[in-house]
């Protein structure tokens, strides 16, 4: 178990890279999208030459100047290039030219700035000229505050609903369960989440309508909370009922079950000490994955509500026209990393689960 988990942990950096690889690739092709203002954009150009993404060199022929002036530089014309206007010493014109070097050693020299000094770059529209870690670390304890409290909300709930479902199947309960289930699970968590605002927030006024500032403390600040917590729940719930549901309701009709009450244990008995036990097994780990999936239904109802977690920085880095690609990377790289693990974990807790699964043993 120990050598499996080794050697499935590397493989998550090994794919995390290749990962980062592709998309740093892909950003770097795309236009550019530096500050807008002059002063911001020096420093950002200052910083790509500190980092070793660009060159500086500075043009002093007549000619070129000439050129460059006259639109005629196709240099100065691409959206990888900066080219500023100067004086040298004697008020004469020259142009400092900011150019880019390979894409292949800019990805080298990004990977070795993170594992030095975690350095992952600097924001251009978010928070300009900004450490992307800097906006990352106080966003990411919101995101994953929300969908923890989520998942510690929607599990108890979704087995208890699936459990009953399964225990009174093909009756009333299980039709309204089933109901239920069927309808959430087709709605998707924005239209929930924007239909929760209007009803709770606006029309009745129980919730705030924003998510409430870092100093609301107490009552709003819990109430604040509820909304999103539970638009990203309905979904999560529909999906854990039906799983337990499915899962349980084969367990009752096996016949290691039917053997265990012609021995003598009551149904209560049988459903605790053997059915909900077997059926352990998948749900376990589907529950370990859905987290995943509550980080991805949290990006827009983030956007939606107003909340200040990685989700909303990763939409508004993706306006159009205004790319902010350096917190485009680190927010993907925040995400992946969170698939890859929890895809190791869901691996692990086979074993866990059912101590008869050994991952990695061999024949």
């Amino acid at each position: 178990m120990i050598k499996y988990t080794f050697i499935r942990t590397v493989w998550i950096f090994i794919i995390l890279a290749i990962i980062l690889t592709i998309n740093f690739v892909i950003l770097k092709l795309a236009p550019e999208f530096p500050p807008t203002t002059e002063d911001a954009r020096n420093i950002f150009y200052a910083r790509q030459v500190t980092d070793g993404y660009m060159t500086v060199r500075v043009e002093k022929d007549p000619v070129i100047i000439d050129e460059i002036e006259d639109d005629e530089s196709a240099l100065c014309a691409s959206t990888k290039t900066w080219c500023k206007a100067e004086e040298d010493s004697q008020g004469n014109a020259q142009y400092r030219i900011y150019e880019p070097i390979p894409v292949g050693i800019q990805f080298g020299r990004y990977i070795k700035n993170i594992v030095t000094d975690w350095n992952w770059g600097y924001s251009t529209r978010i928070a300009v000229n900004t450490p992307v870690f800097d906006i990352l670390k106080q966003r990411i304890p919101i995101t994953m505050r929300l969908n923890l409290i989520a998942l510690v909300f929607y599990i108890p709930i979704g087995f208890t609903l699936g459990i009953i479902a399964a225990l009174f199947k093909d009756r009333l309960a299980d039709n309204i369960i089933s109901l239920g289930v069927m309808i959430f699970i087709s709605i998707p968590s924005f239209v929930v989440m924007t239909m929760l605002v209007m009803w709770f927030a606006y029309s009745l006024g129980w919730f705030p309508t924003q998510f409430p500032a870092d100093n609301v403390v107490g009552l709003n600040s819990l109430k604040g909370i509820f909304l999103p917590v539970l638009g990203l729940s309905f979904l999560a719930i529909a999906g854990l009922t039906r799983l337990t549901r499915a899962e349980l309701t084969e367990v009752l009709t096996s016949e290691f079950l039917l053997l265990a009450r012609t021995k003598g244990l009551t149904k209560t008995q049988a459903v605790i000490r053997h059915a909900l036990r077997n059926s352990m097994v998948p749900l376990v780990p589907s529950i370990i994955f859905s987290f995943v999936g509550l980080l991805s239904g949290s990006i827009v109802i983030e956007k939606i509500y107003g909340i200040p977690g990685t989700g909303r920085v990763y939409l508004n880095a993706l306006v159009p026209g205004s790319y902010d690609y350096n917190v485009l990377l680190a927010v993907t790289a925040f995400y992946t990393t969170i698939g890859l693990f929890a895809v190791l974990l869901v691996d692990l807790s086979y074993g866990l689960v059912d101590p008869r699964i050994r991952m990695g043993a061999k024949k």
